[in-house]
Order: C-alpha cells, then sequence, then structure tokens
C-alpha cells in the first residue's frame, strides 16, 4: 500500500499520468530516453532548488523553492541521450520561471512529441524535476505546462503525438496495480488551447489499451471508455468548463468501480466486466491531442493543458 499526496494538501508531493492508445509496451519499446549525454544535461540550474521530495526548497517545500529565475539552465536538456537521444536542435530551451506546481516528478516518466520513427522522446523519473524544453515547462502562475504540436513523433500503437506522463511506481518501475484497492486521481488544472484534448486516463496494460479516457473540450468534458480495441464508445459529462478556467477532476478505479467527478460533482459511474478488473493498471496525465497527427516535428503549439496539482492515492 502506498499513497501520493500533494505538498499543498498533506506535505508530500506525488504526481500522476494519463494514457493513450498503444500501451507501455507500445510507448517505450524502442523510445529515446532523455540521458544527460554528452554536453547534454539537463541543465545547471534546474527548475526546482534543490529536490521534489517536498523538504526547503523542494516542490513542496516554502515559498522560494524554484531556482532563481526558474531556469532550466545553460544548454537545457540539448545534447545526445544516453540512448541515443534527439540532437539538441529538437530541444528548445526550458522556460520556466512560477512558484513550483504541487506535483512529485519522481514516479511520472514523461513522452514527448518528439524523437525519431516510431520511438518518442521519454524522460525518466530522475531526470524530470530538472527538465524543461518547449513542450514542458513552467508558466508563470505556478502550473505544469503540456504543450502538444499539431505534428510530431508518436509510437507504432498510436496516430496522436503527446506530452504526457505515465504513472510509475515507487520503485521506478511502470505502475500496476488492482482494480479492487481504493485508486484515484486528483488534477486541478486549466486548458489554454485546444479541444478535444485527452487530459487524463485510466490505462490498462496489458492488454494494453485506454480503459477510459477523459477529454476536454470547451462544450464540456468526455469520458471515452474502451474494453477493447476498436470497440470504444463516447459518453458526454457536461460540466463546460472555458478555455483558460480552471477545473478539479478526479478519476478513480476504486473496489472494481470506474468513476469520474468534476467540480466535486460525480458525473460517471460505471463497473467494467469481470474479466477487464483482473488486469494491472495505471494513470497517466498530461496533453493527449486527439487532433494532432504524426508528421514532422513542430514547435508551434497545438494545444496547452496545465496542471497545477495531481493527486494519486493507492491504499
Amino acid at each position: 500500500m502506498y499513497q501520493q499526496v500533494a505538498p499543498l494538501l498533506a506535505g508530500v508531493c506525488l504526481l500522476v499520468s494519463a494514457c493513450t492508445t498503444g500501451g507501455i509496451g507500445n510507448e517505450t519499446d524502442g523510445a529515446t530516453s532523455l540521458g544527460p549525454g554528452s554536453g547534454g544535461a539537463v541543465g545547471t540550474a534546474g527548475v526546482d532548488g534543490n529536490s521534489n521530495s517536498g523538504g526547503t526548497g523542494g516542490d513542496g517545500g516554502s515559498a522560494g523553492a524554484s531556482a532563481t529565475g526558474g531556469i532550466s539552465g545553460a544548454g537545457g536538456a540539448d545534447g545526445a541521450g544516453d540512448d541515443g537521444g534527439v540532437p539538441g536542435a529538437d530541444i528548445a530551451a526550458g522556460q520556466d520561471g512560477g512558484p513550483a506546481p504541487a506535483i512529485d516528478y519522481s514516479i511520472w516518466q514523461l513522452q514527448l512529441p518528439i524523437g525519431s520513427g516510431t520511438s518518442p522522446t521519454t524522460v525518466p523519473p530522475n531526470q524530470l524535476a530538472a527538465f524543461s524544453n518547449a513542450y514542458f515547462y513552467r508558466a508563470d502562475d505556478g502550473g505544469q505546462i503540456f504543450m502538444d504540436p499539431a505534428t510530431g513523433v508518436t509510437t507504432s500503437g498510436s496516430v496522436h503525438p503527446r506530452t504526457e506522463l505515465r504513472e510509475m511506481s515507487p520503485a521506478g518501475a511502470g505502475a500496476a496495480w488492482p482494480s479492487d484497492a481504493i485508486n484515484t486521481m486528483t488534477v486541478t488544472g486549466k486548458v489554454l488551447k485546444g479541444s478535444n484534448v485527452t487530459i487524463a486516463q485510466v490505462f490498462n496494460g496489458p492488454p494494453s489499451i485506454p480503459l477510459a479516457e477523459l477529454q476536454y473540450s470547451s462544450g464540456g468534458f468526455t469520458l471515452f471508455y474502451e474494453e477493447a480495441k476498436g470497440q470504444g464508445r463516447s459518453t458526454g459529462l457536461g460540466n463546460a468548463v472555458p478555455l483558460n478556467t480552471k477545473y478539479t477532476f478526479a478519476m478513480a478505479l476504486s473496489k472494481g468501480v470506474l468513476s469520474v467527478s468534476i467540480n466535486g460533482k460525480q458525473v460517471y459511474t460505471h463497473t467494467p466486466s469481470a474479466g477487464i478488473l483482473a488486469s494491472k493498471f495505471y494513470f497517466k496525465v498530461g496533453n493527449y491531442d486527439q487532433t494532432s497527427t504524426r508528421g514532422a516535428v513542430s514547435t508551434a503549439a497545438h494545444s496547452i493543458v496545465e496542471a497545477y496539482s495531481v493527486v494519486v492515492v493507492h491504499q
């Protein structure tokens, strides 16, 4: 049993992830790991003052937790990665500058819309707190920005590029939890640009498909539910939230029941089949834009999602 709680709520910060078509097997096989590499350290200053453990200077620490200027450091993440990372030209300098969001980056792996072929670049948990680039950076108001371009690199199992976090276990492996426990993810954030954007997921792996995707449009939220590939269905959840307006949602797969709440009101509940409930699951969170497509990498923003806090509880 372990519990992950954002530092502003309970003094400990922890982050959670969302998912997409093509599970962790598809999403990470052959992915380019963004390691330090020659000339490619994540930066000298880093995004945060010390660590992200919630101590002084960490993500959950006192005011002034961010490094001076919030810059990701000279050189940023440019350079070759430890697994043959993308050239520095693919990664722009970070733009950090705001206070730290209530997120523990140590339990997340980031997938980016850059890389080569069907191998998107990924950033491991031990580098994520100090990582910043054109797609993943700190906003001036303290949120974590997830930017997705109109075209970019995808896995072989998806046609949509993404800037998205995949939940990891405290030990550093891919999270895989049972449905009969208490499993919740609560996120406070907003969408600044875009529509038909998946902002969170409960992922089923294996068989490596998204069980549930929470999608944002300015006209209201939608829950896309899929027990078998190609047999998904969408349910409108209402609760329209305009662009650049904060919301709080909770996704849960607890005691065998999938549920979604938006701004404190439960708007969806469903009991998956017994066969599906026997699987293992994990969360994803970020920006998986359903209108973006595989293609030449761009740094122009097609959609922008911001997260101020992510709270995950497993017990």
